[in-house]
């Protein structure tokens, strides 16, 4: 069955691959507060993050829309530009979280 409009599977699959689980990590303005054991599961959970934001990053990457569609490669490469951005970000936290493990721990 042909879906009544062709956009729809490509925007259903573009909000798929944007929308991600958020995960409870430590606030930033905590890290001096956090015990060694909190600051492991932060940087853990940090490094799960960043591994699904590049493995998303990647599926969008690859994949080959129809060349019918409009305007398609424009957001494909705002979601790699904001899938980009955001692994620079939690680089970042998790650079502070293992120099403040390193401090203390």
């Amino acid at each position: 069955m042909k879906s009544p409009c062709p956009i729809l599977p490509a925007l259903l699959l573009a909000i798929a691959l944007v929308s991600g689980c958020a995960r409870g990590s430590v606030d930033p303005a905590q890290y001096q507060a956090a015990s060694c054991p909190e600051l492991d599961d932060a940087i853990g959970a940090n490094s799960k993050d960043i591994t699904a934001t590049a493995v998303r990053r990647g599926k969008v990457a690859n994949w080959k829309p129809p060349f019918w569609v409009p305007g398609v490669e424009r957001g494909v490469d705002a979601i790699k530009g904001r899938q980009t951005t955001k692994i620079e970000r939690l680089q970042g936290q998790g650079n502070t979280l293992i120099a403040e493990r390193a401090r203390r721990c």
